[in-house]
């Protein structure tokens, strides 16, 4: 493909719309809005300044639902230390990677027998310490689920009341407990996969196999040319995704013959073919990382007569094919 001079393009710096997660405007009582608001804070995971925000709008939900006064998600480190990894409702005493002494406790439970444990008033457990050793801070009734993540192994995540309940826990209060244990386990595995794909990605930019995002994006630009080829690739821009890309079709809507537009073209060095391909190019990118289309309405968007020949196009331009592209470069943008 001959090499176009270019100018930049600013589609891709949209701003994410916002989606509603107030925690305030749900109902936690509401079955519906209880699975809706846990369904919003996973699927927008990755739009959070990072994990740990996530984390703790699970664990203030659980808060709210079942009137606890603290939430923490730990991991134990040995037999006796566990290292916090989010906190909801003290963040002052519990920050993340705060250690704490757990043996014997109810979350040593949890974590032993791997299961749901609920206590609504812990003065009835045989326990050694109502203080449960987290910082003293006084455990009248308490309810912890694991954590069963696939990649960074199980920890417990505990909701703990100051003051005994009147009642024990529902089997509601527990279900959704354990609901909530699924989004911090789907959340977290979901980090550490990205976290693994962005040191492979690094590995294969320094290893120079792959370019950069950035990289493609300048040499996917729109040609900055003038004259004849600029009203083709204006025509080609709005054609796009609606009507058929051939050299025959964009002379008709520029009221010139075929051969009449090739001629032009040649005059000023340009070839049809090198436009197209580089206006096909600059968007099939928008439509692979941003707008997440399938491969098969990308090929039909940029009227290629199918998905092979279009992968085959793409794999022309940029060594990958339409699929490894996305999957490298989904999580940066």
């Amino acid at each position: 493909m001959r090499k176009l001079k270019l100018f930049a393009n600013d589609s891709f710096h949209q701003e994410v719309p916002e989606v509603p997660l107030n925690l305030d405007e749900y109902s936690m009582e509401d079955p519906v809005q209880r699975v809706t608001y846990l369904y919003r804070v996973v699927s927008n995971s990755g739009n959070f300044e990072s994990i740990n925000q996530g984390l703790k709008m699970l664990l203030a939900a659980g808060l709210k639902k079942i009137g606890a006064d603290l939430a923490i998600v730990s991991r134990p480190l040995s037999t006796q230390v566990y290292d916090v990894v989010a906190s909801a409702g003290a963040d002052e005493e519990f920050f993340v990677g705060k250690h704490l002494s757990l043996n014997g406790t109810l979350c040593e439970e949890v974590i032993t027998k791997n299961a749901t444990c609920s206590h609504g008033k812990v003065q009835d457990k045989d326990v050694h310490s109502l203080s449960m050793a987290y910082n003293n801070t006084r455990v009248g009734a308490y309810l912890g689920t694991v954590v069963r993540s696939r990649n960074a192994g199980n920890s417990v995540m505990s909701f703990i009341s100051s003051r005994s309940r009147e009642q024990d826990y529902s089997t509601e209060d527990v279900a959704f407990i354990e609901l909530l244990a699924e989004g911090v386990a789907c959340m977290t595995d979901q980090q550490l996969a990205q976290a693994q794909r962005k040191l492979t990605d690094q590995a294969m930019f320094a290893l120079g196999s792959v370019k950069t995002l950035d990289e493609y994006l300048e040499q996917a630009r729109l040609p900055e040319v003038f004259g004849v080829p600029a009203r083709v690739v204006e025509v080609l821009q709005r054609r796009i995704g609606h009507a058929p890309l051939s050299i025959g079709h964009v002379a008709e809507e520029l009221n010139l013959s075929k051969r009449t537009l090739q001629r032009r073209l040649q005059q000023m060095d340009v070839s049809f073919a090198d436009l197209r391909d580089q206006v096909r190019f600059h968007h099939s990118i928008d439509y692979l990382i941003k707008q997440h289309l399938s491969i098969d309405s990308i090929s039909a968007s940029l009227d290629f007569s199918d998905r092979t020949s279009f992968t085959n196009a793409f794999k022309r331009w940029t060594g990958l094919s339409p699929s490894t592209f996305r999957k490298l470069f989904r999580d940066y943008v």
